[in-house]
């Protein structure tokens, strides 16, 4: 089969597969292949009022955890950090305390970067686990849209509202806060905000100009498109 015969055919059937699931809005699709010599960079479906194009920034949700573990990767590198440090010697007193309570017992200085990193610490996700009592807070945020929330804030009401799952090690249990507070762990290591210890460790020397963490930052090529809509569910 020849190259243009294959690129043909993704092309095909992510077309067809976008337009016949009427739950998807907008797609995008990306593959890069230097030793087969292709390059496909495409958008389906629609964002707002405007059909969706492969040109427009688009979030990336829980893909950016990669980043966030690269980055404490190349941190491990330069032995500025280890897999197996503690994450309380990174934290201010006042975030930590009482972070990690299971079954009556405090285990947050036994957590490590290693369990953070591996979804092992057995920390609540503020995102997905639900309280006991009132709303969670996915509920909270559609309800409050233009509120903005730190990662301090959103790990303190972890700590207040959802319980923790297991000792660190010991099982395991997807945390969104865990990734928060690696980013913390990262601006305190580094001294520089976590926008821009992205574009200094991964952006610039990769040369991902079009890439940035929204809210925070710009791209360092502003793009002729605006934002694609984000949906939920």
């Amino acid at each position: 089969m020849t190259k243009e015969k294959v690129q043909s055919l993704i092309t095909e059937h992510f077309t067809k597969a976008v337009q016949k699931d009427r739950k998807i809005h907008d797609a995008y699709l990306l593959i890069h292949s230097e030793k087969l010599g292709i390059h496909l960079n495409m958008a389906e479906g629609s964002t707002g009022s405007m059909p969706a194009n492969a040109q427009q920034p688009y979030f990336i949700a829980s893909i950016g955890k990669l980043f966030t573990s690269v980055l404490i990767g190349i941190l491990v590198e330069k032995r500025m950090i280890s897999y197996e440090d503690t994450i309380t010697q990174f934290l201010d007193n006042n975030l930590w305390h009482n972070l990690h309570i299971y079954q009556g017992k405090d285990y947050t200085n036994k957590i490590k970067i290693k369990h953070l990193l591996n979804h092992t610490s057995g920390l609540h996700d503020y995102f997905d686990d639900k309280p006991k009592h009132g709303k969670s807070m996915i509920d909270i945020i559609f309800d409050e849209p233009s509120r903005f929330w730190t990662p301090q804030e959103t790990i303190q009401w972890s700590k207040e509202h959802l319980k923790s799952h297991f000792p660190p090690g010991k099982g395991f249990h997807y945390s969104d806060t865990g990734y928060h507070i690696l980013g913390l762990i990262i601006e305190k290591i580094t001294s520089t905000p976590f926008h821009k210890a992205l574009r200094h460790y991964i952006f610039q020397p990769l040369r991902m100009n079009h890439s940035y963490l929204i809210h925070y930052s710009e791209s360092m090529v502003k793009s002729d498109y605006p934002v694609a809509d984000l949906y939920s569910g």
